[in-house]
């Protein structure tokens, strides 16, 4: 009960003062007590990519010493089976409650396509098989909306020499995938949310907003401007889309007026890198819950020297609507973990314990 109470920012500490405690704080009973205290948080995991083939797991932590802040710790799972991932564009991963879903994994001894869906549970850490995919796919990116799960993606057909696109959803209640229409479109590239609604900007035929009550794909805007935002690079909030532009800033999607706005505000917050700076740059964003984001961000500008190392950073901002503008405060910066040049972002995620 007294643990219970603790904020999960401070297990970290928490698990080295025993080998009780250390089973405490992952133990189920614990979240079962917190839930009941109503309690729950959300938490933001982190996942990097070093080289080519390595993927480790980090979580945001308070630093154990007594100037406060945070730092990233490593999260360890519990077990040998952490499924591989396919890289950009050929999986992707997705949190929904407590729980973080890799669309995509790779099966043993095969490469792409694939159809395999493996579930990291945060509480435990521990990683669990999902139902597959009806569709194998080459490229995807899936989206959370309700507690479904949106996968948009490609597969190459070698019998006629083209794509063929997929659209699957997968339901987390009951665990079962359904395979609505896909509108007809075949070369989408990416796709996100906007007031509460999934959108997918394709290559050659506009934007396509997805009705879920209609089960329906309707055409939203011919030219699109939401096409120029950074692939990766993008998160909502309170059904507000926000993305890094070419130049580094921050920006908000009107949707009103389907245009780019800069986001106001930002005192304090350092110059970002731009997405165009060269590979190695990174932003991502993420909501926090309570109307703020976190923002990712590491400045490798793709010189790769011997022994040299990179730093990521983060930094927390408020955010709010004010006379038909959006407004970012910043509450705090600082830097978070040092890591070798090639240390790329995979995902930045916010989980709910």
């Amino acid at each position: 009960m007294i643990v219970a109470r603790v904020p999960r920012s401070y297990y970290r500490t928490l698990s080295l003062v025993s080998t009780s405690f250390r089973c405490m704080v992952v133990s189920p009973e614990l979240y079962t007590v917190r839930s009941l205290l109503g309690l729950t948080e959300t938490c933001l995991y982190v996942c990097l990519r070093f080289g080519f083939t390595c993927y480790k797991w980090y979580t945001l932590s308070s630093k154990s010493s007594d100037g406060g802040g945070y730092v990233l710790t490593r999260v360890l799972t519990l077990d040998d089976n952490s499924p591989r991932m396919m890289g950009l564009c050929y999986s992707d991963l997705v949190a929904v409650g407590s729980d973080i879903y890799n669309i995509g994994v790779a099966d043993k001894n095969k490469t792409m396509p694939t159809s395999g869906v493996s579930i990291l549970d945060c509480k435990t850490h521990r990683w669990r098989k999902s139902p597959r995919m009806p569709v194998e796919l080459t490229e995807l990116s899936a989206r959370v909306l309700d507690r479904k799960i949106y996968v948009l993606g490609r597969r190459f057909h070698h019998l006629d020499g083209s794509w063929k696109s997929s659209f699957e959803v997968f339901n987390t209640n009951t665990q079962t995938w359904d395979l609505p229409s896909c509108g007809g479109f075949d070369s989408a590239r990416i796709n996100f949310l906007i007031d509460g609604k999934l959108h997918v900007v394709t290559l050659f035929d506009g934007v396509f907003a997805f009705d879920s009550k209609q089960c329906r794909w309707d055409l939203v805007e011919q030219y699109p401007s939401t096409g120029t935002m950074c692939s990766g690079s993008f998160c909502e909030v309170d059904n507000v889309l926000y993305s890094v532009s070419k130049d580094g800033a921050l920006t908000w999607y009107d949707s009103d007026n389907t245009s780019w706005r800069d986001l106001n505000g930002l005192v304090g917050l350092p110059k970002l890198p731009s997405p165009l700076d060269g590979y190695g740059s990174y932003v991502k964003l993420t909501g926090y819950g309570g109307g703020k984001m976190m923002v990712f961000w590491n400045c490798n500008l793709g010189i790769h020297r011997p022994f040299q190392r990179d730093t990521i950073y983060c930094a927390e901002i408020a955010l709010e609507r004010r006379n038909g503008d959006c407004w970012g405060k910043l509450e705090w910066f600082d830097s978070m973990l040092l890591v070798p040049l090639e240390t790329q972002f995979v995902k930045v995620l916010a989980v709910t314990l």
